[in-house]
């Protein structure tokens, strides 16, 4: 029923400007439409992002979205390289990529609010 359509995924912050940098200014989002409460950020590839703020925000303790990569060690690389700080989650090896034999190769990191992001390459 619902697979058929588009997805996005939709989840608070605590600054909407320290948001906005590092989405659009770090990772390449484009900035669909925006007010003072909330932002709809766009891949290239149509996925959007829907983030509002909320004064009593709390990060989720999990992954809140991925972004299917072609090659996980070269986005680390380039995550690196706009600032971004991959997470050395347990199990992952010394760049912060965990590899899955039957899934491919993952790693995270956070957005300034705490959120956790995946980036993968899956098999």
């Amino acid at each position: 029923m619902l697979g058929k359509f588009s997805t996005h995924a939709n989840f608070s912050v605590d600054d909407l400007e320290k948001a906005k940098s590092f989405y659009v200014d770090k990772l390449g989002f484009s900035v669909k439409r925006e007010n003072a409460y909330e932002m709809m950020l766009e891949t290239d590839a149509g996925t959007r992002l829907n983030i509002y703020l909320k004064q009593d925000h709390k990060p989720w303790d999990s992954t809140v979205f991925g972004v299917e990569v072609e090659d996980v060690r070269e986005s680390v690389k380039d995550l690196k390289s706009s600032g971004v700080e991959v997470e050395k989650i347990e199990g992952a090896d010394e760049e912060g990529v965990m590899s899955y034999p039957e899934y491919g190769d993952a790693a995270w990191f956070k957005d300034p609010a705490g959120n956790w992001i995946c980036i993968s390459k899956i098999n």
